[in-house]
């Protein structure tokens, strides 16, 4: 298993919002390790008047393989419709 620490260091940060900026970093992250479909045991964030610290524990050392498969245009179609799908 591998750990994460994330720490972001920035100017003041009043203390009324510290704990909502604690949160809101501890959300973000579980949600998108989520989406990544990395597992983990837990998150934990530390906060001061100028930095942010994070650790997430218990993560997997290689992401799960995935498929994913995209469908284009028709061959033969219009140059318009292959420019589309590609952008």
């Amino acid at each position: 298993m591998a750990a994460l620490l994330l720490e972001l260091f920035s100017e003041e940060i009043p203390a009324r919002m510290q704990t909502r900026a604690a949160t809101d970093l501890k959300r973000a992250t579980e949600a998108m390790l989520g989406e990544a479909n990395l597992s983990f045991d837990k998150v934990e964030v530390e906060v001061t008047p100028r930095r942010l610290a994070l650790t997430a524990e218990g993560l997997p050392l290689s992401q799960p393989d995935s498929t994913t498969e995209r469908k284009g245009p028709k061959v033969g179609a219009p140059d318009a419709a292959a420019q589309g799908f590609l952008k």
